[in-house]
């Protein structure tokens, strides 16, 4: 199991290192973006009401 997360953590920092230069308030303008985008597909394909 360490075996296989060793690489993939390795992966993420340098991908970290990379994208240092990235404001911050694009990760959380992003995050907000895809929340609307899901609350909308929730809202057009339920109707705005629960599943019953």
């Amino acid at each position: 199991m360490h075996a296989l997360l060793l690489p993939l953590s390795a992966a993420a920092e340098e991908a970290s290192t990379e994208a240092s230069h990235i404001s911050p308030w694009w990760y959380g303008g992003f995050a907000l973006f895809v929340l609307v985008v899901m609350l909308l597909v929730t809202v057009i394909m339920g109707k705005g009401r629960p599943h019953s």
